[in-house]
């Protein structure tokens, strides 16, 4: 493929997470390859790599915006009064994996080679994430001590994530039948009011 010019770094960086946005949606991690990406776009792959240093940093540019745009829906489910506040971050949470599936999916999928720390940005994007559960959630977490509310809010997300992901990839009538939002809705009220063990 030729070289072309028509675009500049930053129009085809987002040209290029666009496309990537797309491929994953069609067919999850296993079709995303840069080759595929330039090809969406019209341009060569080696122009791909001037802007992504690797396919690995692709694939994390693409979660970052995942996670901004479940972090943007959790921050609106969180200024809801806060008898509210636990179910309707559920909701926002089942909301955001059933309108991206795949893209939700490759944040847990995709492996950075052994030995490669996640950057500083990305890092950032995940503790945000928690962040705002944590601030929305806080305030009826009075059975908890407060150094252990955070650790208990990343448990509630471990639970909501396979729940979530059973009922995506239609495997939660095998381990029992329930309205995942429900079972979500039970699992973190039920921790919210248990305490620590």
């Amino acid at each position: 493929m030729a070289r072309r010019n028509d675009h500049s770094p930053d129009e085809l960086r987002r040209l290029a997470l666009d496309a990537a946005r797309r491929l994953v949606a069609e067919e999850g991690l296993r079709g995303l390859t840069v080759r595929r990406v330039a090809e969406r776009i019209g341009y060569a792959p080696g122009t791909l790599y001037n802007l992504f240093a690797n396919l690995d940093e692709l694939v994390l540019r693409l979660n970052a915006e995942t996670l901004d745009r479940m972090a943007e829906a959790l921050a609106a489910a969180a200024a809801c009064p806060p008898m509210e506040r636990a179910a309707a971050l559920v909701e926002a949470y089942f909301d955001r994996i059933e309108a991206e599936p795949f893209a939700w999916g490759v944040l847990f999928e995709h492996r950075l080679p052994a030995g490669t720390a996640l950057p500083d940005w990305y890092g950032a994007r995940l503790d945000r994430l928690i962040g705002i559960a944590v601030a929305a959630l806080e305030p009826l977490m009075t059975a908890w001590p407060v150094l252990e509310r955070r650790r208990a809010i990343v448990a509630m997300w471990a639970g909501l994530h396979g729940i979530s992901t059973l009922a995506v990839g239609s495997k939660l009538a095998l381990v029992g039948p329930g309205d995942p939002r429900a079972l979500g809705r039970l699992l973190v009220s039920r921790v919210i009011a248990a305490g620590p063990p």
